[in-house]
């Protein structure tokens, strides 16, 4: 899936993965040597993360509901944890990113298929489901 900036109109994340089992959260970014530039991870039912183990900083984006940007974090580096309680989506993207799609508290962020144009914000509905359109 695709991850856009509606505010500034720019990609936030143009391969963007769902981590929206209690697995895929554990595991996170924890099994990789590296992160590319355009991918990303959207961990769902989060307000706080850790970075025990990674081999590499990443930029932080914390979503409430709507996926409007509450805080972002830039360059968190390894073996440091960071929480905001009322977030409800994390967005873990490459060092880098925030900066170069200009994304920032209040923002507003928008999920994208890969394949169309199709927009969705909201909460999450179903186990293998994106955040739809309230």
């Amino acid at each position: 899936m695709v991850l856009v900036n509606a505010t500034k109109k720019t990609v936030v994340s143009d391969n963007c993965h769902f981590a929206n089992t209690v697995l895929k959260r554990v595991v996170g970014l924890l099994n990789r040597g590296r992160f590319d530039k355009g991918e990303g991870l959207l961990l769902d039912r989060c307000y706080g993360i850790h970075t025990f183990g990674m081999r590499f900083p990443i930029d932080v984006l914390f979503l409430d509901k709507d996926l409007c940007v509450i805080r972002a974090v830039k360059a968190l580096s390894p073996y440091r944890t960071c929480v905001v309680k009322k977030s409800v989506y994390v967005l873990e993207v490459p060092v880098g990113a925030v900066d170069a799609s200009r994304t920032g508290e209040g923002d507003q962020i928008q999920i994208r298929t890969a394949n169309s144009d199709t927009t969705t914000t909201g909460r999450m509905a179903g186990a293998e489901k994106t955040p739809t359109q309230s």
